[in-house]
């Protein structure tokens, strides 16, 4: 379900964002999208030194809102928590 609906946000920002982030996984962890279901901080990370900051937590906020998943803040450190334990549990 995290890996259908961040791909799903990447196809609204434009096939381009989701070719090279997928391009920059698969070459630096040898995985695609389907990372983040694994460790969101890698994804978090690799969307941080590909479009910066902000865009990246723009990004893991859109994802954590669009899976319905309760916000306690908008820090990154507590929107990864929640998708983490969302994926964990």
């Amino acid at each position: 379900m995290v890996t259908a609906t961040a791909k799903e946000i990447l196809r609204r920002l434009g096939r381009p964002f989701e070719a090279t982030i997928t391009a920059y996984l698969n070459s630096k962890y040898d995985k695609g999208i389907e990372i983040i279901e694994e460790d969101p901080r890698k994804f978090y990370s690799a969307l941080k030194e590909l479009f910066g900051e902000f865009a990246a937590k723009i990004f893991i906020y859109n994802l954590v809102a669009e899976l319905h998943l309760p916000v306690k803040s908008t820090e990154i450190e507590d929107l990864l928590q929640i998708l983490e334990e969302y994926i964990g549990g």
